[in-house]
Protein backbone atom coordinates (compact mmCIF):
# COMPACT_ATOMS: atom_id res chain seq x y z
CA UNK A 1 0.00 0.00 0.00
CA UNK A 2 1.29 3.43 -0.69
CA UNK A 3 1.20 5.93 1.87
CA UNK A 4 -0.63 9.12 0.81
CA UNK A 5 1.73 12.63 1.92
CA UNK A 6 -0.51 15.09 3.69
CA UNK A 7 -1.36 18.19 1.88
CA UNK A 8 -1.79 22.09 2.27
CA UNK A 9 -3.92 24.18 1.35
CA UNK A 10 -3.72 25.50 -2.16
CA UNK A 11 -3.51 29.30 -2.82
CA UNK A 12 -7.59 29.17 -4.23
CA UNK A 13 -8.36 27.92 -0.83
CA UNK A 14 -6.68 30.03 0.89
CA UNK A 15 -7.40 33.26 -0.92
CA UNK A 16 -10.99 32.22 -0.17
CA UNK A 17 -10.77 31.70 3.66
CA UNK A 18 -9.00 35.49 3.61
CA UNK A 19 -11.90 36.66 1.29
CA UNK A 20 -14.55 35.55 3.89
CA UNK A 21 -12.69 36.37 7.11
CA UNK A 22 -12.73 40.30 5.63
CA UNK A 23 -16.06 39.97 4.49
CA UNK A 24 -17.20 38.83 7.59
CA UNK A 25 -14.90 41.43 9.43
CA UNK A 26 -16.53 43.92 7.08
CA UNK A 27 -19.77 42.81 8.33
CA UNK A 28 -19.17 43.76 11.31
CA UNK A 29 -17.88 46.89 11.01
CA UNK A 30 -20.75 47.87 9.29
CA UNK A 31 -23.35 46.74 11.61
CA UNK A 32 -21.59 48.83 13.84
CA UNK A 33 -21.99 52.15 12.07
CA UNK A 34 -25.47 51.46 11.64
CA UNK A 35 -26.11 50.86 14.80
CA UNK A 36 -24.57 53.73 15.47
CA UNK A 37 -26.42 55.55 13.14
CA UNK A 38 -29.31 54.55 14.15
CA UNK A 39 -28.76 55.88 17.63
CA UNK A 40 -27.81 59.08 16.53
CA UNK A 41 -30.56 59.28 14.88
CA UNK A 42 -32.70 58.42 17.57
CA UNK A 43 -31.16 61.17 19.86
CA UNK A 44 -31.98 63.58 16.97
CA UNK A 45 -35.82 62.53 16.96
CA UNK A 46 -35.70 62.69 20.78
CA UNK A 47 -34.57 66.17 20.86
CA UNK A 48 -36.82 67.52 17.64
CA UNK A 49 -39.68 66.26 19.71
CA UNK A 50 -39.14 68.04 22.98
CA UNK A 51 -38.53 71.04 21.19
CA UNK A 52 -41.69 70.69 19.38
CA UNK A 53 -43.39 69.53 22.26
CA UNK A 54 -42.35 72.85 24.03
CA UNK A 55 -43.27 75.24 21.41
CA UNK A 56 -46.77 73.84 21.04
CA UNK A 57 -47.20 73.85 24.79
CA UNK A 58 -46.37 76.99 25.19
CA UNK A 59 -48.33 78.65 22.08
CA UNK A 60 -51.47 76.97 23.59
CA UNK A 61 -50.75 77.76 27.55
CA UNK A 62 -49.00 81.27 27.10
CA UNK A 63 -46.60 79.31 30.10
CA UNK A 64 -43.31 78.22 30.72
CA UNK A 65 -43.93 73.95 31.26
CA UNK A 66 -41.62 73.75 34.58
CA UNK A 67 -42.54 76.87 35.78
CA UNK A 68 -46.20 76.52 36.35
CA UNK A 69 -47.95 77.73 39.79
CA UNK A 70 -50.63 75.43 41.46
CA UNK A 71 -53.39 77.45 39.80
CA UNK A 72 -51.58 77.22 36.47
CA UNK A 73 -51.07 73.25 36.77
CA UNK A 74 -54.81 72.77 37.58
CA UNK A 75 -55.74 74.21 33.59
CA UNK A 76 -54.23 71.04 32.70
CA UNK A 77 -55.53 68.55 35.19
CA UNK A 78 -54.90 67.72 38.86
CA UNK A 79 -51.73 65.28 38.41
CA UNK A 80 -50.05 68.33 36.91
CA UNK A 81 -46.57 68.85 38.93
CA UNK A 82 -46.52 72.80 39.39
CA UNK A 83 -42.60 74.21 40.25
CA UNK A 84 -40.61 74.25 42.99
CA UNK A 85 -39.88 78.03 42.01
CA UNK A 86 -43.05 78.83 39.95
CA UNK A 87 -43.38 81.98 38.23
CA UNK A 88 -39.66 82.82 38.00
CA UNK A 89 -39.30 82.39 34.53
CA UNK A 90 -36.90 79.70 35.03
CA UNK A 91 -36.60 76.12 34.45
CA UNK A 92 -33.77 74.99 37.04
CA UNK A 93 -32.33 71.18 36.84
CA UNK A 94 -34.45 70.71 40.69
CA UNK A 95 -38.07 71.38 38.19
CA UNK A 96 -36.74 69.27 34.69
CA UNK A 97 -38.79 66.65 35.63
CA UNK A 98 -42.30 69.05 36.33
CA UNK A 99 -40.74 70.14 32.83
CA UNK A 100 -42.00 66.42 31.45
CA UNK A 101 -44.36 66.24 33.50
CA UNK A 102 -46.10 69.26 32.17
CA UNK A 103 -45.75 68.51 28.65
CA UNK A 104 -46.59 65.05 28.97
CA UNK A 105 -49.82 65.71 31.06
CA UNK A 106 -50.72 68.28 28.30
CA UNK A 107 -50.57 65.54 25.56
CA UNK A 108 -47.73 67.06 23.69
CA UNK A 109 -44.65 64.67 25.05
CA UNK A 110 -45.13 60.26 25.45
CA UNK A 111 -43.46 59.86 28.81
CA UNK A 112 -45.00 57.46 30.69
CA UNK A 113 -42.28 57.81 33.93
CA UNK A 114 -42.62 61.89 33.85
CA UNK A 115 -46.31 61.41 35.32
CA UNK A 116 -45.27 59.19 38.00
CA UNK A 117 -45.20 59.37 41.81
CA UNK A 118 -41.57 59.96 41.95
CA UNK A 119 -42.24 63.50 40.18
CA UNK A 120 -45.83 64.06 41.90
CA UNK A 121 -47.92 63.20 44.31
CA UNK A 122 -51.88 62.99 43.56
CA UNK A 123 -53.76 66.05 44.27
CA UNK A 124 -56.47 65.91 46.84
CA UNK A 125 -59.73 65.56 45.81
CA UNK A 126 -62.55 67.39 47.14
CA UNK A 127 -64.80 70.56 46.95
CA UNK A 128 -62.20 72.62 45.72
CA UNK A 129 -59.58 70.61 43.14
CA UNK A 130 -56.16 70.81 45.02
CA UNK A 131 -52.90 70.37 42.46
CA UNK A 132 -50.37 67.52 42.47
CA UNK A 133 -47.72 68.22 45.09
CA UNK A 134 -44.31 68.53 43.47
CA UNK A 135 -41.22 66.47 45.38
CA UNK A 136 -37.67 67.56 44.07
CA UNK A 137 -36.10 64.14 43.44
CA UNK A 138 -33.53 63.27 46.31
CA UNK A 139 -31.88 60.83 44.18
CA UNK A 140 -31.36 63.32 41.42
CA UNK A 141 -32.94 63.05 38.03
CA UNK A 142 -33.27 59.12 37.06
CA UNK A 143 -35.33 57.22 34.51
CA UNK A 144 -38.30 57.42 36.86
CA UNK A 145 -39.29 61.07 36.46
CA UNK A 146 -37.51 62.08 33.54
CA UNK A 147 -37.40 60.90 29.58
CA UNK A 148 -33.72 58.53 28.80
CA UNK A 149 -31.75 58.45 25.69
CA UNK A 150 -30.56 55.40 23.83
CA UNK A 151 -28.38 54.98 27.05
CA UNK A 152 -30.44 54.67 29.36
CA UNK A 153 -29.35 58.23 30.87
CA UNK A 154 -31.78 61.16 31.72
CA UNK A 155 -32.29 64.01 29.46
CA UNK A 156 -32.79 67.18 31.27
CA UNK A 157 -34.24 70.60 30.35
CA UNK A 158 -32.34 73.70 32.01
CA UNK A 159 -33.33 77.47 31.60
CA UNK A 160 -31.71 80.39 33.24
CA UNK A 161 -31.96 83.39 32.34
CA UNK A 162 -30.55 85.05 35.16
CA UNK A 163 -27.55 83.80 33.86
CA UNK A 164 -24.35 86.25 33.67
CA UNK A 165 -20.98 86.85 31.59
CA UNK A 166 -19.46 85.85 34.88
CA UNK A 167 -20.49 81.95 34.66
CA UNK A 168 -20.73 81.57 31.06
CA UNK A 169 -17.44 79.96 29.59
CA UNK A 170 -16.09 81.84 26.75
CA UNK A 171 -15.39 80.36 23.22
CA UNK A 172 -11.89 79.41 23.81
CA UNK A 173 -12.59 77.18 27.14
CA UNK A 174 -15.25 75.10 29.03
CA UNK A 175 -14.08 75.18 32.93
CA UNK A 176 -15.76 74.02 35.77
CA UNK A 177 -18.61 76.18 36.88
CA UNK A 178 -19.15 77.04 33.34
CA UNK A 179 -22.99 77.11 32.22
CA UNK A 180 -22.00 75.48 28.95
CA UNK A 181 -19.48 75.72 25.49
CA UNK A 182 -21.25 79.08 24.95
CA UNK A 183 -20.17 82.07 23.30
CA UNK A 184 -22.03 85.07 25.11
CA UNK A 185 -24.08 85.59 28.19
CA UNK A 186 -26.77 86.60 26.35
CA UNK A 187 -26.49 82.60 25.06
CA UNK A 188 -26.71 81.84 28.87
CA UNK A 189 -30.61 82.91 28.85
CA UNK A 190 -31.48 80.12 26.03
CA UNK A 191 -33.13 76.95 26.49
CA UNK A 192 -30.99 74.73 26.83
CA UNK A 193 -31.91 70.54 25.84
CA UNK A 194 -29.42 68.08 27.28
CA UNK A 195 -29.31 64.88 25.40
CA UNK A 196 -27.96 62.93 28.76
CA UNK A 197 -24.72 61.11 29.20
CA UNK A 198 -22.97 58.48 27.72
CA UNK A 199 -22.64 59.12 24.73
CA UNK A 200 -19.46 58.95 22.47
CA UNK A 201 -18.21 61.98 20.99
CA UNK A 202 -18.26 60.00 17.61
CA UNK A 203 -22.17 60.07 17.64
CA UNK A 204 -22.26 63.58 18.85
CA UNK A 205 -20.02 64.58 15.98
CA UNK A 206 -22.16 62.94 13.40
CA UNK A 207 -25.30 64.51 15.06
CA UNK A 208 -23.51 67.98 14.84
CA UNK A 209 -22.86 67.46 10.80
CA UNK A 210 -26.54 66.42 10.50
CA UNK A 211 -28.19 68.92 12.08
CA UNK A 212 -26.07 71.43 12.70
CA UNK A 213 -22.66 72.98 11.83
CA UNK A 214 -20.51 70.03 13.06
CA UNK A 215 -18.50 72.39 15.70
CA UNK A 216 -19.06 71.86 19.86
CA UNK A 217 -18.75 75.28 19.95
CA UNK A 218 -21.34 77.44 18.18
CA UNK A 219 -24.70 77.21 16.70
CA UNK A 220 -27.79 75.17 17.56
CA UNK A 221 -26.25 72.36 19.09
CA UNK A 222 -22.87 72.09 21.48
CA UNK A 223 -21.54 70.15 24.01
CA UNK A 224 -21.74 70.83 27.31
CA UNK A 225 -20.69 69.95 30.58
CA UNK A 226 -23.99 69.77 32.53
CA UNK A 227 -24.64 66.63 34.45
CA UNK A 228 -28.34 65.77 33.70
CA UNK A 229 -28.16 63.37 36.62
CA UNK A 230 -28.12 65.97 39.68
CA UNK A 231 -31.18 67.75 40.44
CA UNK A 232 -29.37 70.81 41.85
CA UNK A 233 -28.81 73.95 40.11
CA UNK A 234 -25.55 74.87 41.99
CA UNK A 235 -21.78 74.10 41.24
CA UNK A 236 -22.01 70.88 41.42
CA UNK A 237 -23.96 69.89 38.12
CA UNK A 238 -21.27 70.90 36.32
CA UNK A 239 -17.81 68.77 35.37
CA UNK A 240 -14.02 70.15 35.50
CA UNK A 241 -12.21 70.75 32.08
CA UNK A 242 -10.36 67.63 31.69
CA UNK A 243 -14.08 65.89 31.07
CA UNK A 244 -14.90 68.45 28.41
CA UNK A 245 -10.96 68.32 26.89
CA UNK A 246 -11.53 64.54 26.19
CA UNK A 247 -15.36 65.15 24.16
CA UNK A 248 -13.26 67.58 22.00
CA UNK A 249 -10.45 69.13 20.62
CA UNK A 250 -8.81 73.04 20.24
CA UNK A 251 -7.05 75.36 22.47
CA UNK A 252 -9.16 77.99 20.55
CA UNK A 253 -11.79 78.30 17.93
CA UNK A 254 -12.56 76.69 16.04
CA UNK A 255 -13.06 73.53 18.26
CA UNK A 256 -14.00 69.84 16.92
CA UNK A 257 -15.39 66.68 18.17
CA UNK A 258 -12.97 64.40 19.73
CA UNK A 259 -13.39 61.17 17.85
CA UNK A 260 -12.51 58.47 20.71
CA UNK A 261 -15.55 55.95 20.79
CA UNK A 262 -14.63 55.02 24.38
CA UNK A 263 -15.38 58.66 25.55
CA UNK A 264 -18.73 59.30 27.57
CA UNK A 265 -20.32 63.39 26.49
CA UNK A 266 -23.07 64.85 26.47
CA UNK A 267 -24.84 67.39 23.98
CA UNK A 268 -27.07 70.06 24.24
CA UNK A 269 -29.65 71.73 21.82
CA UNK A 270 -29.96 75.75 21.85
CA UNK A 271 -33.62 76.66 21.50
Amino acid sequence: MKRQSPQGFTLVEIAIVLVVIGLLIGGVLRGAELINSSRASRIVSDQSSVQTAFYGFVDRYKMLPGDLNGTQALLIDNFTAPASAAGDNNVLLEDSPAFFNNLSRAGFLTCTACSTASVITPGVTGAAPTPATYIVPAAGLNSNNSPVNVYTVPMAFYYNTGTTAGSVAVVGSSTAGSVSFLGSAGEGGKPLLLTGGSITSAILAEIDRKTDDGTPGSGTFRYTDILATQATSGASIFVDAAISAACFTGGASPFSWHVNPGTSCQGASLF
